[in-house]
């Protein structure tokens, strides 16, 4: 079983913080590959293709440090998109 509800929860405040801000994603585009990437997630698509994905598009980024909290979500991209899809607690 596959679970996703870390990067669900990171894809959906993302997604969230871009939309309250109108002026950070003016074309939608940034906000649109979230979307689609939190809809991967059910299609067992893998977290370092998807994270991996946004951590490498310039758009992405550029909204990612338009937004509030800019380091968390920087640093989970990056940890998801690497690979480490677990957690030791």
């Amino acid at each position: 079983m596959n679970d996703n509800t870390e990067a669900k929860e990171i894809l959906s405040k993302l997604y969230t913080d871009i939309n309250n801000n109108k002026e950070i994603d003016t074309d939608d585009y940034a906000k649109d590959l979230v979307l689609r990437s939190y809809n991967l997630l059910d299609k067992n698509y893998s977290l370092n293709y998807l994270f991996g994905r946004l951590k490498d598009d310039e758009k992405v980024v550029a909204a990612v440090k338009a937004v509030d909290g800019e380091d968390e979500y920087e640093e989970k991209i990056n940890y998801l998109a690497k690979g480490n899809n677990f957690t030791v607690n």
